[in-house]
């Protein structure tokens, strides 16, 4: 995105427009929501990864769900009642008006360009970061996964899903998980990271691709060991690839865990 230094209230990257004029190219924020919360602002070495707990938590949950909400405006009285649901407060908007306040801080201190703007507000309605690129990691695992999903070609639907597996490195938001506003995305994406390996696995033994199969039922199987088909499947993959000894290990493994974690045996199928 970029506009003339006169239109633009951040400080951005100069180039050349076609009139000879300088404008202000604005630095893109790289943002990731899967396992921990990270922001990056184009030009940084390395992502930032900040805590949804302990004293900073409400600020950085504002911002979090501002980000997520960055294509509409988002009312102070949303806010007030996601980030203070049961509190009694005799100055709610003041309140917040002061945790705003402290997250612009905070995005300062990171080193984000003109951080006081980069949270908006306009006639009591927030908004983040509307003069700039914002690219959100669960918005591009959404896409791509649904992309191979509906891709008949077995080849390029498994080249997408392993494009979208590769963004799905934790539980949406994690450190918020059971919170309100976080469960059903959470459970959201969750199921549709499932759907797709389970749909990229069948695919992939189809294929004849048993190295890849396995890879990728060892990735669900370490997010979550209680995801039972993908060691039936992972099984399947190490004794077609002429590795029955350690589909065997896998098994004594799994089994030895779902008794001493979950206190239940293997399904039949195993």
């Amino acid at each position: 995105m970029s506009r003339t230094a006169k239109e633009i209230e951040t400080t951005g990257l100069p180039c050349e427009a076609q009139n000879g004029e300088t404008i202000q190219v604005v630095p893109k924020i790289d943002v990731t929501m899967f396992g921990k919360f990270t922001l990056k602002q184009e030009g940084m070495e390395v992502p930032h990864a900040v805590s949804l707990t302990g004293r900073s938590r409400r600020l950085w949950t504002l911002t979090a769900y501002l980000i997520l909400n960055r294509n509409r405006g988002v009312s102070a009285q949303e806010l007030i009642d996601l980030l203070w649901p049961e509190a009694e407060n005799d100055n709610p908007l003041s309140t917040l008006q002061n945790n705003v306040s402290r997250a612009r801080a905070a995005l300062a201190e990171l080193g984000f360009t003109h951080a006081k703007v980069i949270i908006h507000n306009e006639k009591g309605y927030y908004r983040w970061a509307p003069d700039r690129e914002t690219q959100l990691d669960v918005e591009q695992f959404e896409t791509l996964a649904k992309a191979a999903l509906a891709e008949e070609d077995m080849e390029k639907s498994v080249a997408l899903a392993q494009e979208a597996v590769a963004l799905y490195t934790g539980d949406f938001l994690t450190e918020s998980a059971a919170e309100c506003w976080c469960i059903n995305l959470n459970t959201y994406y969750r199921s549709l990271y499932t759907r797709l390996c389970r749909a990229a696995v069948d695919r992939l033994l189809k294929l004849g691709r048993i190295t890849d199969a396995e890879k990728l039922c060892t990735g669900v199987i370490r997010l979550d060991p209680a995801a039972e088909e993908f060691s039936v499947f992972l099984m399947q993959a190490l004794i077609k690839n002429k590795n029955p000894k350690k589909a065997l290990e896998h098994y004594d493994y799994i089994a030895s865990l779902y008794r001493e974690v979950y206190g239940v045996s293997p399904s039949a199928e195993l």
